[in-house]
């Protein structure tokens, strides 16, 4: 099998196991996830530290909210929850934030089920909304 085709099937088997989508709504986002995880507890806990999100605005303005949606699953729930980074934030640059999301649950590894761009409000005001999430 040629590296192609190996790459294909990772892409496909990765996006089956993580729940994400690469449907043509996901692809029009303004924001792209680079890296959303789940961080280790602090010693002697066993719930989660937190969410950290890395991601880059493409386009042409600044962004002042971003809204993710983040998908986490423990061995008693499956969670689905938003969290909005507020700030001035420039196209092109990748940004690296560590939010308190999930800090109140039971640490079962860093993996998220799922981790999109669901609203951005840019600094004009406008506003970007995913299609499936009015």
């Amino acid at each position: 099998m040629n590296i192609i085709a190996r790459l294909a099937i990772s892409i496909g088997v990765a996006g089956v196991l993580t729940g994400m989508s690469l449907a043509p709504a996901q692809a029009a986002a303004p924001v792209v996830v680079k890296s959303c995880n789940i961080i280790a507890p602090k010693l002697a806990s066993k719930k989660a530290g937190g969410t950290q999100i890395d991601y880059i605005i493409y386009g042409k303005k600044p962004a002042a909210q971003i809204t993710f949606a983040v998908g986490y699953r423990n061995a008693a729930q499956h969670f689905l929850r938003t969290v909005t980074d507020y700030g001035t934030f420039s196209p092109g640059v990748q940004i690296n934030h560590h939010f308190s999301l999930y800090n109140d649950v039971t640490y079962a590894g860093s993996q998220v089920s799922s981790c999109f761009p669901i609203k951005v409000k840019w600094q004009d005001s406008t506003l970007w909304v995913a299609p499936s999430s009015h």
